[in-house]
């Protein structure tokens, strides 16, 4: 790996860390909405609400732990880099 694309990289999870960090408190709203959700279908469907209980507890998870957040926004940028090549950044 080309010390350019580890650069762009980094670059990209700092401003993704930076862009969930500023909108935690939507994420921590959109996590506990999908949880009073996730609780509601479960009466009718245990395993469609185990389903959406998984991705409520991720971003409650996410809203309320920095790990969490620094995890999420390395994972991003490594997928958004998966594909690139070094000839994409030469202007």
């Amino acid at each position: 790996m080309s010390n350019r694309r580890r650069l762009a990289r980094e670059r990209l999870e700092i401003y993704l860390a930076h862009l969930l960090l500023a909108y935690r408190w939507l994420i921590v709203i959109v996590g506990l909405l999908l949880a009073a959700y996730a609780i509601a279908v479960m009466i009718a469907s245990p395993l469609i609400g185990l389903a959406t209980a998984l991705p409520a507890v991720y971003l409650l998870l996410m809203g309320n732990s920095y790990n969490a957040v620094v995890y999420a926004a390395r994972f991003g940028a490594w997928i958004e880099t998966l594909w690139r090549s070094d000839n994409e950044h030469k202007g």
